[in-house]
């Protein structure tokens, strides 16, 4: 075989080599688009964190613009992805390893670094392709659209191969891949509760990461982020005592009660998510840095003025009935409904005016009224000598 024809065979695979590479459960994507907005809505990307979501959609994103219109296959080099997308080595490796065990992408041939003729004596004699890159054909679940009959799926066993890797060897799943997975005891450590109630305070670091996944079930802007990464960018409202319904007013109304104005219908068109949050919350904080007053701190300031002015106005009339010697007495109170109603309709007709003893009754009222006044009065003026 000439070069020119092993490089005809490299670029351009066969129909057949192309079906029989896409793994089981999957078929091959028509467009690069629907590879992507499919990747996009898997339930298992969307269960990533914020980093690794990102960094998959780009690597992603480069091997589907490399790939052939007609055949689906694609064969960039890892070189190439680490200079598109700003990756390192071994995260590209990683997340490539992560698409070809979720059939994402079927090992069409398997890159190699050395390749010489078979038969010779030394294994030294050089085929004529040199160094090839993996090449990779796009596909997608079959439940996502409809089967097409162009493109039909072998229903052979996943294929799942890795070229071989240094700086990536395969790791033990039996142990956790990061500190914070498991407790000193080996135990795992427990999820965050996400039942925070919107109302309470946070006081611990524990109880702040639980405020933070509460507000990424409340918020859809803030569901893009980590709710480590939330409380480490909240912390001075955190720690201020702010509670998960203050940082929802926060993002909506400012200091002075005015309103922002949004310019965008969807969380998407928001270039950086941690910027436009910041921005908002930055009218929250004084010239230090520290949080100001919230919205519910606020209202319990404005509460706890109300008692006092309650309490010193009691204190008031205490003392005003100590030095009368009396007991002032109330008047009855009525409700709101009562104090509301209209008068009641009386008819004059049946009674010209009140009688004698009604006059009588309210001149003695009237009478006692005066008297305890002058009573009051006297008092005060004997406590001012």
């Amino acid at each position: 075989m000439t070069a020119v024809a092993g490089w005809a065979e490299v670029l351009s695979p066969s129909k057949a080599l192309v079906l029989a590479s896409v793994p089981r459960g999957m078929r091959r994507t028509p467009d690069q688009q629907t590879f992507l907005r499919a990747l996009r809505e898997d339930p298992d990307v969307l269960a990533l964190r914020y980093d690794g979501y990102g960094n998959l959609l780009r690597v992603a994103q480069v091997i589907a613009w490399a790939a052939d219109w007609t055949t689906m296959c694609s064969r960039p080099t890892i070189a190439r992805i680490c200079e598109r997308t700003g990756l390192s080595k071994a995260t590209v490796k990683r997340w490539v390893r992560w698409l070809r065990e979720r059939g994402w992408l079927g090992v069409v041939e398997e890159g190699t670094t050395v390749r010489f003729r078979k038969g010779t004596s030394a294994g030294l004699e050089d085929d004529g392709l040199g160094n090839r890159a993996a090449v990779w054909v796009l596909c997608i679940r079959r439940d996502i659209t409809p089967v097409s009959t162009d493109y039909t799926s072998s229903d052979q066993d996943k294929r799942i191969s890795e070229p071989p890797s240094v700086s990536l060897p395969e790791r033990d799943k039996k142990d956790p891949t990061r500190t914070r997975e498991a407790l000193r005891d080996g135990r795992r450590s427990p999820r965050i509760s996400p039942t925070w109630a919107l109302h309470e305070s946070p006081r611990t670091k524990r109880d702040r990461l639980a405020a933070c996944e509460r507000l990424r079930q409340e918020s859809n802007v803030l569901r893009h982020m980590t709710p480590w990464y939330l409380r480490w960018m909240l912390r001075a409202f955190l720690v201020a005592g702010w509670t998960v319904a203050d940082v929802l007013h926060a993002l909506d109304v400012r200091p002075d009660d005015s309103r922002w104005t949004y310019t965008w219908s969807s969380v998407d068109e928001l270039r950086h998510i941690p910027g436009w949050v910041r921005h908002r919350l930055a009218a929250w904080l004084d010239d230090d840095g520290q949080a100001l007053p919230s919205r519910s701190q606020r209202a319990a300031a404005t509460d706890a003025r109300r008692r006092e002015e309650q309490e010193e106005r009691g204190r008031a009339r205490e003392f005003m009935e100590a030095a009368a010697g009396v007991e002032l007495v109330d008047e009855p109170r009525v409700s709101r409904a009562e104090a509301l109603a209209p008068p009641p309709v009386v008819d004059v007709t049946l009674r010209s005016g009140p009688n004698e003893a009604f006059r009588a009754a309210r001149a003695e009222m009237a009478r006692h009224r005066e008297e305890r006044e002058a009573e009051i009065v006297a008092a005060l003026a004997r406590r001012r000598r």
